[in-house]
């Protein structure tokens, strides 16, 4: 497997067509940028909006992150993990304005999303109505599926009490007093 490196300094496997880490439009956010540096074989992490600098420990990959320093090609690509999600497809998204006025956006990944108030979800919503892991949408072979698991609350799906079936773009699902509106990717 082979690396490749963008113009803004990120590496990504050579079997991607595009770096997953370069932000597109609207996406250009700068605040979680890390700069890692190799300083006498201890890694120093220096986040832009504070720069705090932690050292030891394992870096945060789930944040864009551009290489400086003294870091030899072997090196960087034994650092480089790759992010939660990566691998996986992006397909879709949940869009809610309940949780935040302003609007927040959950990403789907290719195969299976677990949404729940459990930390260990995919989709972690913070509603007391929300069962632990209340909700699946698995997205296959072109399809995207969705199965309520057994919550207490029940899942709406434009408005209906369902337990499962498939979802097409701009279905409005409500879990608890969360409403979220699908849209796919693809």
């Amino acid at each position: 497997m082979g690396y490749h490196l963008c113009p803004n300094g990120h590496y990504y496997e050579n079997t991607m067509s595009a770096c997953p880490y370069c932000p597109t439009q609207e996406q250009n956010n700068f605040n979680k940028t890390q700069i890692i540096q190799n300083i006498d074989e201890k890694t120093k992490i220096i986040p832009q909006d504070d720069k705090t600098v932690l050292q030891g420990g394992k870096p945060d990959f789930n944040k864009t992150a551009i290489f400086s320093g003294n870091i030899d090609e072997k090196q960087q690509i034994k650092q480089v993990q790759q992010p939660q999600g990566a691998g996986r497809k992006l397909v879709g998204w949940l869009v809610s304005y309940t949780l935040d006025p302003l609007g927040q956006d959950f990403k789907l990944r290719e195969g299976r999303n677990i949404i729940g108030s459990d930390s260990a979800c995919d989709i972690v919503v913070p509603d007391g109505q929300v069962s632990g892991k209340h909700l699946t949408i698995l997205y296959r072979m072109g399809d995207f599926k969705f199965k309520d698991e057994l919550s207490t609350n029940g899942t709406f799906v434009n408005d209906e009490f369902v337990e499962e079936g498939n979802l097409k773009d701009g279905d409005i699902i409500r879990i608890g007093q969360t409403v979220f509106k699908f849209r796919s990717a693809l």
